[in-house]
């Protein structure tokens, strides 16, 4: 049985190194299938969603120890079902959840069990919905999953509601996309769809890279850039964030049980 537990660790932390601080025990309410995390760094707070509750919550950014949630998503109006991954737009204060066939929109101080304030759901959607990301820039909403025509980025403006077509959709065998590893993340002053790839089905292939993508992209399109395989570093990579300041893309491999970092100035 895992330990449910957040660690976080120095910047520059390497190896086998101790985590600096950790959220952890009942108090917390996390779970042992915890696949995302999302940091708001405008109001200094995280949110993580928990599937077997169905719920999301949300901490402060100095959280450590046994500490309670600030905020608790959760509920039958929420339309919550085994949520696995989500996005923050600080800018905007929203969350957005994906959830298969549908993307469900809170806002960010929404708690208990309140309704989304936006459902992006239909079949002009052309959603499976498996991760999101929010490009607060230029004002759109990027999701991955499947649906039709297999893995696909699909486009659509940040404020989308119902049974609405996509702006955009980038897919392929020119696209790589055949597996989205897990969550993804967007670097909005330029437009970059950032995101793991796994190499095939198994257990571990070393064809599995980071991949970032425009969304100005439309179609079967190559990715503009690539991290990892043939024969990389990567055996299963899952969710990939950045660290704009010190132009670095950080990415999590489950196969490794490590956390990789690559200095990539060439995209900031």
């Amino acid at each position: 049985m895992a330990h449910p537990q957040i660690a976080t660790f120095a910047r520059l932390a390497d190896g086998a190194a101790k985590a600096i601080r950790k959220i952890e025990g009942q108090r917390t309410l996390l779970g042992r299938t915890m696949h995302a995390i999302a940091y708001d760094e405008i109001h200094d707070e995280f949110s993580v969603p928990v599937p077997l509750p169905q719920a999301i919550l949300t901490f402060r950014g100095a959280a450590n120890g046994e500490e309670a949630p600030i905020r608790i998503l959760q509920g039958p109006k929420t339309q919550l079902v085994d949520p696995e991954r989500l996005a923050t737009d600080p800018v905007h204060s929203e969350i957005f959840v994906p959830q298969g066939n549908s993307v469900l929109v809170f806002a960010r101080d929404a708690n208990g069990d309140v309704a989304p304030i936006r459902i992006l759901k239909g079949p002009d959607t052309e959603l499976g919905a498996s991760a999101v990301g929010v490009d607060t820039v230029h004002n759109l909403l990027i999701v991955a999953g499947g649906g039709q025509g297999g893995q696909r980025f699909r486009i659509f403006n940040r404020t989308d509601n119902g049974n609405v077509k996509p702006k955009a959709v980038i897919g392929g065998p020119k696209s790589e996309l055949r597996s989205i590893g897990g969550p993804f993340a967007i670097y909005s002053p330029k437009g970059w769809i950032v995101a793991t790839v796994r190499g095939g089905e198994g257990l571990a292939s070393d064809l599995g890279f980071i991949g970032i993508w425009s969304v100005n992209d439309n179609g079967d399109v190559p990715p503009r850039w690539k991290v990892g395989g043939p024969k990389g570093v990567f055996q299963q990579p899952r969710g990939v964030t950045l660290d704009p300041k010190n132009k670095t893309i950080i990415a999590s491999d489950k196969r490794l049980n490590a956390v990789l970092s690559f200095y990539f100035p060439e995209m900031f």
